[in-house]
C-alpha cells in the first residue's frame, strides 16, 4: 500500500506526471511495479476501486484543533511610567548602597 501512496504523492507533486496521457501514465505505473488492477484504478480515476484494492479507510477526516490566542492585556503609558519611577535603576541602587 505504501508504494501506491508514494506514487500518488509523486503524481500530485509532479506537473510532468499529471500531464501524461492515460497510456503514458499506465507505462510509468507498470515500471513502478504496481499491480495491474491498481494501475487501472489510478489511470481510470476510480477512487472507490483503488480504496478497496489497497485496503484504505473511507471518509478520513484530518483536523487540527488550534487553541485560541489570548489577547495580551494592554499596558497604558501611565503604567510604564509608574513602574519606572517606583523601581530604582541599577545605577541609582549602586550609588545608594555605596553612599
Amino acid at each position: 500500500m505504501s508504494n501506491v501512496v508514494d506514487w500518488l504523492a509523486r503524481i500530485g507533486q509532479s506537473s510532468r506526471l499529471q500531464a501524461l496521457s492515460g497510456e503514458q501514465l499506465a507505462q510509468e505505473l507498470a515500471r513502478a511495479g504496481l499491480e495491474p488492477a491498481v494501475q487501472a484504478a489510478i489511470v481510470q480515476q476510480r477512487r472507490h476501486q483503488l480504496e478497496q484494492l489497497i485496503g484504505a479507510s473511507k471518509n478520513v477526516c484530518c483536523l487540527i484543533h488550534a487553541p485560541q490566542d489570548e489577547e495580551p492585556e494592554e499596558q497604558t503609558p501611565e503604567d510604564d511610567k509608574s513602574l519606572a519611577l517606583s523601581a530604582p535603576s541599577d545605577a541609582a541602587h549602586r550609588v545608594a548602597r555605596a553612599g
